[in-house]
Formats: C-alpha cells, structure tokens, sequence
C-alpha cells in the first residue's frame, strides 16, 4: 500500500515537472510568428496575418512577443496600403486617359452608366455588321454581335478566330430578351448581347489580338462571316483596357477603406 502510494506521488511529481518544463508562451509564440514569416516567404499574406494577429490572444503573457507580432503585422498592412493607392493612381490616370473614347450613357431605369466606344455608337454603325463591346462604371463588359443585311440569318452565337485561336460565345435563344431583331427599309438588322465571363474572354482574345487579323462568324440557321475592321478592334481594346482599370480602381478603394479601417483598430 505504502509502496503504491509512492508511484502514484511520483507519477503527480513527474507530471507536473514535465508540464512546467514544457514551451512557455514567449516560446509558443515565437513558433507561430517564425511560421509565421515562412508563409510570407511563401507569399501566403493572409494567412500570415491571421496567425500574427491571433497571437495577442493565444499567448497573453508573452508581451516581448505581442509587439513583435504587432509590428510585423503593421508593416505588411501599410504597405499593403501604400501599393493599394499607387493601384488607386495608376488606374485613375487609365480611366482618365481612355474615358474621351467613349460615349457615356444611362437610361431611365438603369443603375449604371454605360460607357460606348466612340466609333461604335448607334448613330454611326447602325447600317452594318460588327462586333461591339460596352462597359458599365463597375467595369463590366457586354459583347455584342450586330447583324445587318437582306435575309434573316437568326444567329444565336458567335465564334471569334485569330492567328492563334478560335473562340465562341455563349449561345443565346431567339427568345431571350438579349436577342433583338428588327427591320429597317427592308434590312434586316439583328442584335445580341452576351455578358459574364465567356463573353470576357471572348472580348480579351480580340484585345489581344487587335493588330492582327479577326474573323467573326455569325451562327444560327444561317450562317454570317465577316473580318473585324481595324477601328472596331481598336474600340473593343479600349473597352477592355478601360474595363481593367475601373476594376482595379474600384478594388483598391475597397482595399483602402478595409486596410484603413485595420489600422486604425490597431493604432
């Protein structure tokens, strides 16, 4: 009895000698910001910050190791800042620059302003086949096909071919309401908008390849080819150029006002 009252003891001794000898805070949070730096390394910013500023909480005590985190922490959001307004500068001079080429409108009901190449407006194009592309002030773009000739062809997409690619829109119904036909003096002039992503990328393979030759065909129960005029592949590049810029603008702003917001908690 004695004997097994003497293991037991040591047992608890042992314990709590082992336990009180294991990492202390300081030491568990030099861990995590030594890890820390090993995700920035690897470019791994946000989770980074999440372990930085997770410490002050998991290891209240290890104060050395609290105002280390914090100026790491600090360090990254300002320059996460600083980069977020020269994004802010650079896109604001894009937008100012590419904004004279287009024609802004919008309509009674509609949220946005819609931004229309020059040489692609209504008044100037309305009598021929082409391939336009529009934004809106979010930087969403709107590619659309306009036919115009003597017979209904009723296309329903269209396929783009460059030297180096050939891609295609999404199909849509005669009867969405993106699909528009109507007559002019006997011509037939039909219209179709395409939105979201394939409808990008349809419009960055043409600002990509602007310089160089660009089939457009027109497909549905006939079948329409024709070859992107110069000034109409120039119009779409600046469409997309001015996409990217009022995206960028609008997320750096979002970027700012978050990041302000951070340091200012913090301060």
């Amino acid at each position: 009895m004695k004997q097994s009252l003497f293991y037991s003891t040591w047992i608890v001794i042992a314990g709590l000698f082992f336990y009180g000898c294991g990492p202390s805070q300081a030491d568990q949070a030099q861990q995590k910001i030594n890890k820390s730096n090993t995700l920035l390394a690897q470019g791994d910013t946000a989770s980074a910050l999440l372990m930085l500023d997770a410490i002050s909480k998991s290891f209240p005590d290890a104060k050395v190791e609290i105002n280390k985190a914090s100026a790491i922490s600090d360090k990254i959001y300002n320059a996460e800042l600083s980069r977020a307004k020269e994004n802010l500068l650079a896109a604001s001079a894009v937008i100012q620059k590419l904004l004279p080429e287009f024609k802004a409108e919008k309509g009674e009901f509609e949220k946005y302003i819609t931004y229309i190449p020059n040489r692609q407006v209504f008044d100037k194009s309305w009598a021929r086949s082409f391939i336009q592309a529009s934004l809106n002030e979010k930087g969403d773009l709107t590619l659309a096909s306009n036919y115009y000739g003597e017979q209904w062809i009723d296309h329903t997409f269209i396929s783009i071919t460059t030297e180096l690619t050939s891609i295609n829109s999404d199909p849509v119904a005669l009867d969405n309401f993106d699909c528009h036909h109507s007559e002019f003096g006997g011509s037939k002039w039909e219209k179709i908008s395409y939105r979201g992503k394939q409808a990008e990328l349809v419009i960055a393979a043409i600002a990509a390849n602007y310089e160089h030759k660009i089939k457009a065909t027109f497909k549905g129960k006939n079948t329409y080819i024709m070859w992107l005029e110069d000034y109409d592949k120039k119009s779409i590049k600046l469409a997309w150029d001015l996409a990217k810029a009022l995206k960028l603008k609008r997320k750096s702003e979002i970027s700012m006002a978050a990041l302000g917001q951070k340091i200012k908690v913090r301060s």
